[in-house]
């Protein structure tokens, strides 16, 4: 039990700091945007941001597994999981196309905004319906 709390709670502030950085990152490309010439985005706080939401996917992965570990999926948790997983995709989908550097990915850039709220709340839904019957 107490390795399920851990867990959803790294996983809970990798996700934060993930979103933190990547508004620091959107408010630097708002002020220094590369776009316009081309160029791809680069630099520190970007690669920052990419291994951390890259650790919080495999974090989230792991608690999901680890919560399943035992019990037959129903079927409003197998559905979780899996729009939960799409979720993230689009989120790397996203992220990448925006790194390309491609002139002006406004459009990109407000999906990527949405899709990351929509998948907090997917990934932390289908954690809390696979814990509660742990707990």
């Amino acid at each position: 039990m107490r390795s399920h709390a851990s867990i959803i709670a790294v996983t809970g502030l990798l996700f934060l700091f993930s979103l933190f950085s990547g508004i620091w990152l959107s408010r630097n490309l708002r002020l220094n945007d590369p776009r316009p010439s081309g160029k791809p985005i680069t630099g520190v706080i970007f690669t920052v941001h990419k291994l951390i939401a890259l650790a919080m996917v495999i974090c989230a992965g792991v608690t999901i597994r680890r919560l399943h570990r035992g019990l037959e999926f129903r079927s409003i948790e197998l559905t979780a999981v899996i729009i939960a997983g799409l979720f993230l995709l689009l989120m790397f989908v996203t992220g990448g196309l925006l790194s390309l550097g491609k002139a002006r990915n406004d459009e990109i850039l407000a999906v990527h905004k949405v899709v990351s709220l929509l998948t907090a709340v997917s990934t932390f839904g289908t954690i809390y319906l696979l814990a509660r019957g742990t707990w």
